[in-house]
């Protein structure tokens, strides 16, 4: 035994704490392990599960699934292939994020205001191609990325598998976007001085085929919400999302409602010069690219709310078409919109609106049993305190909890009683927790018969809040209890006595009460808390009795006391008293 004293206090830590680990379940190195073998280390370090990706917690629940998981992909023959949870996977679908946003933006508006029109691309808008480069080292990233099952259940680290299921994706749209075609093509688009390229029109539209992978946007941007630093709630989520899809959508409308008149002017081989387009015959094309944009910018904003932004005899056919479209496209997703809101507001307001429900059925109850005034008030009022303008299944809700769940609710939500309620003091923990699990909370309103004097009582009461008053039978008031106190507990001591007094409620009253059921089973007659209860037992049946007699002494008293006043107006000659005056 002194041995290992020493042992512990020589290494000056407790015996049996656990090694500290790097948690990444790969084989320690060597001291003198080669560069390489450090290398593959560290990447693979990068490349397994990790536990700060946001899914990890959602599809692996465990830390045992999570260690599971990292050592069947450490241990497989891919191990070079990259989990979909990993430290490096989301690296890349951050950067990913900023690409496609960059891409949703610039494309379109390069491909509009400067390519497709004709008017020359300054130099500034080379740092494109880098976005290209990108797309296209995210071909070889998805190629070597696991992916997960539709369910979720399976996570897929199959070179074979992979290949598989993106090639049947996103793969050719990712590579005939990422490509830039026009390195290959040589000749014009529309310039005034020719009618246009046709394969030159279509290798500068095939990248804005990239739109396609908007969900993909969306999923990285869900993603990055998650993060726990962030602690962006799902209406966040989806109000962030909406207003970049608005501000991309009416970005894109700009670009479209410039470009299409000049798309339609190549398709028609018609010369610049001699069309009608709103943006030739007024010149327009010729002013510098700002405000070219912001017009465009309106003209789009203004057709997808369908609102006039010119006079409708001076637009060309296809300035009409476009505008047609582009309001199609905007009431679609108006309603879109609309319905995303309600859905929000309905979310956030449904147990109010369920309360309301309730309320309404409620008065619909009473005027259909033509229930007196009175009552149907008192209904309605037992109604509002006990769901408080907000309704939700709560035994729904806690059946779904596993019993330690539902015991730390209990007892949080029976703080203010434990707080209060001397009798819990210096109880076990297990003990007050049992008995928080079995108590059923029972509201009664103001002047509310609880029980009453004489009845036999099966049950006890714990006062969450509110004020009862104990009335004795012969109408004394014994005094008030209040948040924290309890009563009845006569009748679970001793079973088949009666109850002693009458308790009522001063005002809307929540009270918990414990079944004898309940209380034979987890109270037993040799515990601390029985023996604390027989006590307060006693000493209020002693106090019951005590008022009981001095009440007796006072009837008794005014009966003589009245006697004596009538022998004495006898003597007066008064006839006209009252027989008995009391």
């Amino acid at each position: 035994m002194e041995v290992h004293v020493r042992k512990k206090e020589k290494l000056g830590k407790h015996i049996c704490e656990l090694r500290q680990t790097s948690g990444s379940t790969l084989l320690k190195l060597p001291p003198n392990a080669k560069i390489h073998a450090r290398l593959k280390r560290a990447f693979q370090k990068l490349i397994i599960v990790s536990e700060d990706h946001p899914y990890t917690e959602y599809y692996l629940r465990s830390k045992a699934a999570i260690a599971l998981e990292k050592k069947r992909h450490s241990s497989c023959s891919h191990w070079w292939v990259i989990h979909p949870y990993s430290k490096l996977r989301f690296l890349w679908d951050k950067l990913m994020t900023i690409i496609l946003l960059y891409f949703f933006f610039a494309v379109p508006y390069i491909k509009a205001f400067f390519c497709i029109c004709g008017r020359q691309l300054y130099g500034q808008f080379n740092f494109i191609y880098p976005a290209y480069a990108v797309c296209t080292i995210d071909i070889f990233m998805s190629f070597i990325t696991g992916y997960t099952s539709a369910d979720g259940n399976v996570i897929f680290i199959d070179p074979n598998s992979i290949a598989r299921h993106y090639t049947q994706g996103f793969f050719l749209i990712d590579l005939i976007t990422s490509l830039p075609y026009t390195w290959f093509i040589t000749g014009d688009l529309i310039s005034p001085n020719s009618t246009g390229n046709f394969f030159a029109l279509i290798a500068e539209l095939v990248p804005l085929l990239k739109i396609s992978r908007l969900p993909t946007l969306r999923r990285y941007i869900k993603q990055i919400n998650l993060v726990r630093d962030y602690e962006f709630t799902s209406v966040t989520d989806i109000t962030i999302w909406l207003s970049l899809l608005t501000i991309l959508i009416f970005h894109w409308s700009a670009c479209l409602s410039w470009a299409f008149p000049f798309i339609v002017l190549h398709a028609t081989r018609t010369k610049i010069e001699y069309s009608d387009v709103y943006a030739v015959h007024s010149q327009l094309y010729k002013d510098n690219s700002l405000q070219i944009y912001i017009i465009s910018l309106h003209m789009g904003i203004s057709n997808l709310i369908g609102s006039n932004f010119i006079e409708f005899r001076e637009i060309s056919f296809s300035d009409k078409f476009i505008r047609c479209l582009l309001l199609l496209l905007g009431s679609g997703y108006t309603i879109y919109l609309i319905v995303v809101v309600l859905q929000l507001i309905e979310s956030s307001a449904e147990s109010k609106l369920k309360y309301q429900e309730i309320i309404r059925r409620v008065r619909e109850y009473i005027d259909e049993n033509d229930l007196p005034e009175d009552l149907g008030n008192k209904l309605i009022s037992y109604y509002q305190y006990r769901f408080q303008e907000s309704y939700f299944k709560e035994n729904t809700i806690v059946a779904a909890l596993p019993k330690h769940l539902k015991q730390e609710i209990n007892i949080y939500s029976h703080h203010g009683l434990l707080e209060t309620a001397k009798i819990f003091y210096n109880l076990p923990k297990s003990l007050v927790a049992n008995i928080m699990a079995v108590v059923k909370p029972v509201i009664h309103l103001k002047n509310d018969v609880i029980f009453k004097s004489g009845s036999k009582g099966n049950c006890m009461y714990f006062i969450m809040s509110g004020t009862v008053a104990i009335i004795t039978p012969m109408g004394k008031e014994l005094g008030h209890l209040e948040d924290g106190d309890h009563f009845g507990e006569t009748s679970l001591i001793i079973p088949e006595h009666r109850r002693e007094v009458s308790a009522i409620a001063s005002e809307t009253c929540e009270l918990l009460q414990l079944d004898r059921r309940h209380f034979n089973r987890l109270i037993l007659p040799t515990s601390q808390l029985h023996k604390k209860l027989s006590k307060i037992v006693q000493d209020r049946l002693n106090e019951v009795n005590r008022m009981n007699k001095l009440t007796e002494e006072e009837i008794q008293q005014k009966k003589r006391k009245s006697s004596q006043f009538k022998r004495l107006l006898m003597r007066t000659g008064d006839v006209n008293l009252p027989a008995n005056n009391e």
